[in-house]
């Protein structure tokens, strides 16, 4: 399956995209798509306010089946059907196309399935106003075994098919076997891309694994690769935020020091100076003397006048 990236913002979503790459044939056979190679995959923009699904696929030649529609949801949308049945119509209507449809979801888990509103469109006459098939797959509900019967590549979805009551070391263990795997399945030229999202979703299924840990059990290093330095990027913020607010708290409850020492991560520094100033701030209307702010806070005279 050829799979071209059409310009625009991927977001959190590239390790979706990266799937399609290295299992595009194997996704579409989950979906139960006949003859998956005949199909000529696009991974569309997926965070703009345009409204294109996240693969669309064309069928080289002629075929039954149509074209393929398909959304990876790894989250609650209530509206995600609401929003894949926009995408379907605008599709057609941009291409006047008027052919077969084979449309689907892939859910991560069984509650982002449930989340989503049901939708039911009609003709007056009672038709259905759109030709083709509408699947929902949830990948929780397979086992490991079923997704390698379908196809071995699938290997990949593995962690989403383990429960999340797992002990640690249990967790460990399935990530050396994953690992090996992958290095078994798929081509050479293949593996890198295959191991970065099967770390990927092993960090999304299971939170108290570590980027480290990870990377040990699939001696595969993911900050080299364009997905994880997105995914360490993404820890950073989030760590940055975490600091900014215990920075904040620590600096109002003490008031004489400087917010937080440190955050979690590089967010230490941000949440410390936003601690300080908002102490200062409180002080000011609280009428304390400019030189005593001054020593609390320790700012400088020319930050005190920009407060």
């Amino acid at each position: 399956m050829k799979i071209e990236q059409v310009q625009g913002t991927r977001g959190t979503d590239t390790a979706f995209f990266n799937l399609m790459n290295v299992s595009g044939e194997a996704i579409l056979k989950l979906m139960g798509i006949k003859n998956p190679t005949k199909y000529e995959a696009k991974a569309i923009v997926l965070k703009d306010k345009q409204l294109f699904p996240d693969i669309q696929a064309w069928p080289i030649m002629k075929s039954d089946q149509g074209l393929i529609f398909l959304e990876f949801q790894g989250y609650k949308d209530p509206v995600i059907l609401f929003r894949i049945t926009a995408k379907v119509t605008m599709t057609c209507a941009h291409e006047l196309y008027s052919g077969p449809i084979n449309a689907g979801v892939i859910y991560t888990e069984k509650k982002f399935m449930q989340a989503a509103h049901d939708m039911k469109l009609s003709s007056t006459d009672n038709k259905n106003w759109i030709k083709g098939k509408f699947t929902q797959i949830v990948l929780e509900d397979y086992t490991e075994q079923e997704l390698i019967t379908i196809d071995p590549k699938l290997i990949i979805l593995a962690p989403f098919t383990a429960s999340k009551r797992l002990k640690k070391q249990n967790r460990i263990a399935l990530g050396y076997k994953w690992g090996a795997a992958v290095r078994k399945i798929y081509p050479i030229e293949k593996q890198t891309a295959a191991l970065d999202v099967l770390a990927l979703f092993m960090l999304n299924k299971f939170k108290n694994l570590t980027i480290e840990e990870v990377q040990i059990m699939l001696n595969f290093d993911i900050s080299k690769t364009v997905a994880g330095r997105q995914l360490i990027k993404i820890g950073e913020i989030k760590g940055e935020k975490r600091g900014e607010k215990r920075g904040e708290k620590r600096g109002e409850k003490r008031g004489e020091k400087r917010g937080e020492k440190r955050g979690e991560k590089r967010g230490e520094k941000r949440g410390e100076k936003r601690g300080v100033i908002k102490t200062a701030q409180n002080m000011i209307n609280k009428g304390f003397e400019p030189k005593i702010i001054k020593e609390v806070t320790g700012l400088k005279d020319s930050e005190l006048k920009k407060l």
